[in-house]
């Protein structure tokens, strides 16, 4: 054992040597001697000039400290770019001998930094080294030798052992950074506050910052100003390579003119954030962001997001009023015809995808009284989408601006501007990027006025061709269905579509859509329509297509056809009828009539309307696109009604009468329909004619008759007279007979 006690005097006798020489270095050397000499080394090994105005202090145990005061940094000739009032850090001694690393403290007060980038990317902190050959030599064994080391049998470079440190306090005071980017044409001006506290390995530490930043261009102008502060518990661990961040709390105010709202108070806080190096994972729990009075819930995994991403999150937007963040952000509110509407919205969002995909799968959204349900897959490399939407309780017509009459002038005027004026109905160039599928179902939906039990749609999009199969709508006691398609591949967009509609309650539904109430009934309908354009006006003007038409137990609303006729034949007999003896509409069993559509106007050959007490047919042109009808029908009335309206006789009854209805969607219904004057005239000329040429016939007939039995009377009386003759001449011949013969007889007395 007499070589450990050696070896004990040994270490003893060399740490006594190491306190005298460390006493000595304390009391007899003074560092302040070595400014010249630091300034010097600085200068030549890296360009960097030195200005060490204030004192310079330091200690060897326990602690090994230093502390600079008054220093100043600048490159070669550029003025200072680093300056600080007082630097100080302390070094434990003895914990070096464990490989352990303990600071009692790193402080910097009034720290002032200046940093310039040129218009050309330069920075004024980028080092400028001076050419040194030796270096240059020295350096590279060392790099290649480094480098071969690295490389071990396994592959993979040896491992490093991280020192334990520990590090009671950093502070860093009112330390004070300008940037100025001449490429950007922007200045930031930054003053920050950072202490940390109890720093250890695998250990959290408690962190607190403060900054002030002030953006602006280069001459101060616009400038937006931020206040932040920052508390987190913050947990290295070397071993593992990863960091965790807990109970992270970071409250903002920002303010300016050129932002939409200012000021602006946001908070960001965590309760966990872990970061694992090797793996590339991220982990966030417990986000929670309130700006402009929107709060944001949210779950963040991301993996491999160094090489191949990939990310899950769960977001919850809480309650809050949407009309209240667009006039913080000062964005214009549309015009609305409700004013109760764009005031609650909610939202559940589930995210997950990669840099390849993005999927949300579900997404919830709740806005006003409107539910949504959603999924939805993005493809982003080429973009794609496919998408799938369920909702109800949707007033459109709430979001929508209030209609207003105009007069006639403005009206005028209004279509003018709009044939001067080039106004596009759909974007082809949106529509021609567009490259997906949409799926939608919504239930008691409102639409300009239309009220739809329930719409089902089914779209792709590829290349600028849109595709809509099947489209089926449950409304008005009816359904509805059709394909639709629409192609801007060319230079004019083209519709086609396929409408069927099957007992559809025709009435509320064009009041509720048109504010047209001239029909009634139960409606089906089968056809096929194109246009061609990009406005109202071009696809009204180029529609093309046929239409099968039929109503049941349905009226025409607003026009009499019955009166419309009595008041004709009144006009004819110069009389007056009693308006109360007819009703408003003119009631039917069925109405039926192709529709074959040129340009807009729409003709309706074959029209036919049966009733009990009417019989119309009829046919003209409806032109859309001046919004007008030029239309004759032939009525024909029978029943007692018209004998008690019209006071005429059965043979009136067996006419077809002429209407003629004619002028704008907008005239009054009573007024738009009218007897054919002339018509009606012609009527009952030909009427009368008939009756002339019937009466002639009859007495023709009468005098034939009369005719025929003088003849037979006469016929007689000669045939009678004829007979008296003959039977006279009888008589005379047999009483003669009788004579002769009693002559004979005396003659033959007298013989014998």
């Amino acid at each position: 054992m007499v070589w450990i006690k050696r070896l004990s005097l040994l270490v003893a006798g060399l740490l006594a040597v190491i306190a005298l020489l460390l006493a000595y270095v304390m009391l007899f050397v003074n560092p302040n001697d070595f400014k010249d000499e630091l300034k010097s080394v600085a200068l030549e090994k890296a360009n960097v000039n030195l200005r060490l105005d204030g004192d310079i202090s330091w200690s060897f145990f326990p602690w090994l400290g230093l502390g600079l005061e008054d220093i100043g940094v600048s490159i070669g000739t550029d003025p200072e770019i680093l300056r600080f009032d007082r630097a100080e850090f302390g070094l434990a001694i003895l914990p070096l001998l464990e490989q352990k690393i303990q600071v009692n403290k790193v402080n910097l007060v009034n720290l002032k930094a200046n940093l310039n980038k040129n218009a050309q990317g330069q920075g004024n902190w980028q080092l400028d080294l001076p050419n040194n050959s030796s270096s240059t030599a020295s350096v590279a064994p060392a790099t290649t030798e480094s480098a071969a080391s690295s490389n071990t049998p396994n592959g993979n470079a040896e491992k490093i052992k991280v020192p334990d440190i520990q590090l009671d306090e950093l502070r860093i005071e009112n330390a004070q950074v300008q940037y100025r980017d001449e490429q950007t044409k922007q200045l930031i001006n930054a003053t920050l506050n950072v202490q940390l506290n109890d720093v250890q390995w695998d250990k959290a530490w408690p962190m607190v910052m403060d900054i002030a930043v002030t953006q602006s261009g280069l001459q101060g102008e616009s400038p937006i100003k931020a206040t932040a502060t920052l508390n987190a518990n913050l947990a290295v661990f070397p071993e593992r390579e990863s960091l965790s961040l807990d109970s992270l709390v970071l409250s903002a105010d920002v303010e300016g003119d050129v932002l939409p709202a200012s000021p602006m108070n946001a908070k960001l806080s965590a309760a966990n954030v872990d970061v694992d190096l090797p793996q590339e994972n991220v982990l966030a729990e417990g986000l929670a962001l309130s700006v402009l009075g929107v709060n944001i819930d949210a779950k963040v995994q991301a993996y491999q997001v160094l090489s191949e991403p990939q990310f899950s999150a769960v977001l919850t937007i809480g309650e809050f009023n949407p009309r209240y963040l667009m006039t913080r952000l000062k964005l214009p509110l549309p015009d609305m015809s409700d004013e109760a509407v764009l005031t609650k919205a909610r939202a559940n969002i589930t995210l997950e995808g990669s840099s390849d995909s993005i999927t949300a799968q579900p997404i919830s959204i709740v806005m006003d009284d409107t539910s949504i349900e959603a999924n939805a897959v993005v493809d982003l490399s080429p973009l794609r989408w496919d998408v799938s939407v369920a909702g109800k309780n949707l007033d459109l017509d709430r979001y929508l601006p209030t209609p207003v009459e105009k007069s006639e002038e403005a009206v005028t005027n209004a279509e003018l501007a709009a044939k001067t004026e080039s106004r596009d109905l759909i974007p082809i160039d949106v529509i021609r990027s567009l490259n997906g599928h949409v799926g939608v179902v919504f239930e008691n939906l409102t639409a300009k006025k239309l009220k739809i039990d329930k719409i089902e749609l089914d779209s792709t999009q590829s290349n600028g061709l849109v595709k809509i199969s099947p489209l089926r709508a449950l409304l008005y006691k009816g359904s509805m269905s059709s394909k639709a398609s629409l192609d801007v591949r060319g230079i004019t967009p083209i519709f086609n579509i396929s409408p069927a509609i099957e007992g559809v309650q025709i009435q509320p539904l064009l009041v509720d859509f048109m504010d047209l109430d001239k029909i009634a009934g139960t409606t089906y309908l089968d056809g096929e329509l194109e246009a061609k354009g990009n406005s109202i006006e071009d696809l009204m003007s180029s529609l093309q297509g046929d239409l099968l038409i039929d109503i049941k137990k349905g009226a025409l609303v607003g026009t009499n056809l019955t009166k419309t006729v009595c008041e004709g034949i009144a006009a004819i007999r110069k009389e007056k009828i009693d308006d109360q003896q007819f009703g408003s509409d003119t009631p039917f069993e069925t109405m039926r009539f192709p529709a074959h559509i040129v340009n807009g106007r729409v003709s309706t050959p074959g029209l036919k309307i049966s009733s009990a007490g009417i019989q119309v047919t009829g046919d003209g042109v409806v032109s859309l696109p001046d919004s007008s009808l030029d239309y004759q029908a032939d009525v024909g009335i029978a029943g007692s009604e018209l004998d008690k309206a019209c006071h005429v006789n059965e043979k009136v009854t067996k006419l077809a009468f002429p209407v003629v209805c004619k002028g704008n969607f907008s005239d009054d219904p009573a007024g738009l329909c009218r007897p054919d004057i002339k018509g009606f005239g012609k009527l009952f000329a030909d009427l009368a004619k008939e009756e002339l040429n019937l009466k002639l016939d009859a007495e023709k007939a009468r005098l034939k008759e009369k005719e025929k039995a003088l003849k037979a009377e006469l016929e007689a009386k000669a045939q009678a007279e004829k007979d008296r003759l003959k039977a006279e001449l009888e008589e005379k011949r047999k009483a003669e007979e009788e004579r002769v013969k009693e002559k004979l007889k005396e003659k033959l007395k007298s013989l014998f």
